[in-house]
């Protein structure tokens, strides 16, 4: 969705287009390395595509054996191809036991690195969407770890709908249920963040799910020191502009959508409020936009859809 502005009265006011293009999700893409968390996203892929219509592919990367010097006569016991084949064989029986004979479902096995082979993967076989559990780690544990998610998320040629795993370490004890009832879309009102509209409108109509607009006007170090009164009052009249233009953006889609849409306006930091709000209202999906940059530029702008994704405890559908 593009929106125009234009300036009257010293107001700027904003014109809904809604894109001719609308979203797609033929086919799906389910990475897995078969532990039980990654079942999150695989058990969700299903569940999605069996509401949508949608084609899945299962798919699981092998990484290479690293050459062990000075080794290279002995004989290991198994090569690459050979796990493999074992690979296909195992994401076979998780076919057959999740969706049984289904023929919409096929399976695929790569060797490489797991970020790589799965973006370059989406890429070349043209998915519309990339489902990939996260393990759930913060803190040094990701640090360590890393995250195949996050680097899917920054890399992918296509939309990436992270879902939360319990770690073994934070189990809440509660049957995960697939549901789609109410969508938060975090809005900052640049081209950017309003590309996530369209996502989100097409889920919550095929889904009768709520919509929730949230802008969080973001807090610097500086406003702290301003003093609680005058930083009260100069956030004030910030925020209710920032509502006002966020339900003058919901009452356009309204019209063109005839979703059930709310706003909420907020103040802090933008992954963190995100968060907390998800918790706040219920969200079962939040749907937002990354900017794309990589290197250099990532490390500077620092990305609050990966910081989402490393916090939130409800699934995160991030759109390139």
């Amino acid at each position: 969705m593009k929106i125009k502005t234009s300036k009257k009265s010293g107001k700027t006011r904003r014109k809904i287009v809604m894109p001719t293009m609308r979203p797609k999700f033929q086919k799906i893409l389910a990475p897995t390395d078969f532990s039980e968390q990654s079942m999150a996203g695989v058990r969700y892929a299903m569940n999605l595509r069996l509401k949508l219509g949608s084609a899945l592919i299962l798919f699981h990367v092998v990484e290479p054996t690293p050459p062990m010097g000075g080794m290279e006569s002995v004989a290991l016991a198994q090569s690459d191809s050979e796990v493999a084949a074992w690979a296909l064989k195992e994401l076979a029986k998780l076919a057959h036991r999740e969706s049984g004979d289904d023929k919409q479902v096929t399976n695929l096995v790569r060797i490489g690195k797991p970020f790589h082979e799965i973006t370059t993967e989406a890429g070349e076989n043209q998915a519309d969407l990339i489902v990939i559990a996260t393990h759930g780690y913060t803190g040094v544990e990701h640090l360590l770890l890393g995250s195949t998610a996050e680097r899917v998320v920054r890399h992918a040629p296509c939309p990436v709908l992270t879902v939360p795993a319990p770690t073994p370490t934070k189990r809440s004890g509660k049957t995960y249920t697939f549901k789609i009832k109410k969508i938060l879309v975090p809005i900052d009102f640049s081209v950017i963040s309003n590309d996530a509209l369209p996502w989100a409108s097409f889920l919550a109509a095929r889904f009768k799910a709520e919509l929730v607009l949230l802008h969080v006007e973001e807090k610097f170090p500086i406003d702290y020191l301003l003093g609680s009164e005058l930083m009260s009052h100069t956030m004030v009249p910030v925020m209710k502009q920032a509502e006002a233009e966020l339900e003058h953006l919901a009452g356009g889609l309204r019209k063109t959508t005839g979703a059930n849409i709310s706003v909420v306006v907020r103040d802090g930091k933008p992954f963190q409020e995100i968060c907390r709000a998800t918790e706040v209202l219920g969200a079962d999906l939040i749907v937002l936009t990354t900017h794309g940059h990589t290197g250099l530029k990532h490390v500077w702008l620092g990305s609050t859809a990966e910081r989402v994704v490393r916090h939130a405890e409800c699934p995160v559908l991030v759109v390139r």
